[in-house]
């Protein structure tokens, strides 16, 4: 029977969003033959509940932090959450049962926790097909990711194999990947490339600052480049995502003071040439953005996290001395002053990216 493999995902949250799209080119690479398709739930049911979700949980990690902590919160009631489900469930089910008619995966691959939607849908009842929840919350996951305790789970740390099991995943329904990225951050750039690549972006400062925060942008990235620019001899790289506002306030910053090494970016698929070129990045506590510096070696300074499925992520960053949790600004810009001084490349404990170990492991499903 041939491969139809549908990757389930949403855009609240970055995360799950680079996921889904890394195993989207992974599996058509290994199995050109397969019919793979990415699936975002919210595009196929009435537009204010993608707003309400997608555009909600980003209005809030980057505004108003304190609706997603009680949002969270009110989410650790398994009753509450399955209320929650229903809620939406009743509203998306008849489209998304509609799509998968259409397209008939015979496996589905979550990339989001909707496992416990997904399972009272008509055509999943009917048809049976194959299911994997892939926990892209790699150290600390809510507890939501673990309502359906029939499915299959891939997850990426002993911290939430932990989790999983508290929440009465048998340990046959689990499987250990981890860093689950692009398979290109196992390949940093040569010496010559990098060159070439700093040549044509004109970086002419001899060290590079990458600022990065998914795709709202950091918190913080219009007063840290305000601090950055007061720094001699960096390159300032800033990807602002889709957050438009913030895009206009910098490049107004850069017209207002000719700032010639100030770089901005929107969304960009360039990430992997990004990090490479750059000495230090300043980034968010997403799982995936930090095992993407560290795979390549680079200094990481984290600014923030959303509580409570990135707190393990700092957690770990400081006890393994990953790099550094600074919050404020200034003092960002203090510690890039003193890593800008120091010689020789930093050495970090390597861990393996199994991106195509999973993928592999979807198509012998």
């Amino acid at each position: 029977m041939a491969q139809r493999i549908l990757l389930v995902y949403t855009k609240a949250g970055g995360g799950h969003y680079s996921l889904a799209q890394t195993l989207y080119r992974v599996l058509r690479q290994l199995e050109p033959s397969a019919e793979v398709e990415l699936f975002n739930v919210f595009d196929v049911g009435p537009r204010w509940i993608g707003q309400a979700v997608e555009d909600g949980y980003n209005y809030s990690v980057q505004k108003q932090r304190w609706i997603f902590t009680i949002f969270s919160s009110f989410n650790s009631n398994k009753p509450a959450i399955s209320t929650w489900a229903r809620v939406l469930g009743s509203r998306l089910g008849p489209r998304i049962n509609e799509y998968l008619e259409r397209f008939r995966p015979n496996k589905l691959i979550y990339c989001y926790p909707v496992n416990h939607g997904f399972r009272r849908l008509r055509y999943v009842k009917q048809q049976k097909p194959k299911t994997l929840t892939v926990v892209s919350d790699f150290y600390s996951p809510h507890v939501y990711w673990f309502l359906d305790t029939k499915d299959q789970y891939v997850v990426a740390s002993p911290e939430a194999y932990t989790i999983a099991r508290r929440n009465r995943i048998p340990a046959e329904n689990l499987h250990f990947f981890q860093n689950l990225i692009d398979p290109k951050f196992g390949s940093p750039l040569g010496a010559s490339e990098i060159a070439r690549l700093k040549a044509e972006m004109n970086l002419a400062q001899p060290y590079t600052v990458l600022v990065t925060g998914g795709g709202p942008g950091l918190k913080i990235t219009y007063k840290l480049v305000q601090e950055l620019v007061k720094l001699e001899g960096i390159n300032i790289l800033v990807v602002c995502g889709y957050n438009k506002r913030l895009l206009g306030q910098l490049e107004a910053l850069k017209t207002r003071h000719n700032l010639s090494h100030l770089h901005l970016f929107g969304y960009t698929q360039q990430m992997y040439e990004l990090i490479n070129v750059s000495d230090v990045v300043v980034t968010k506590a997403g799982p995936a953005a930090i095992a993407e510096i560290l795979s390549q070696h680079k200094e990481m300074i984290v600014c923030d996290y959303i509580w409570p499925q990135e707190r393990g992520n700092v957690e770990l960053l400081q006890q393994e001395h990953l790099g550094y949790y600074i919050r404020q600004p200034r003092k960002i810009a203090e510690k890039i002053a003193e890593l800008k001084d120091r010689v020789g490349k930093r050495s970090v404990s390597s861990t393996p990216n199994d991106a195509v170990k999973l993928a592999q492991f979807i198509l012998e499903l």
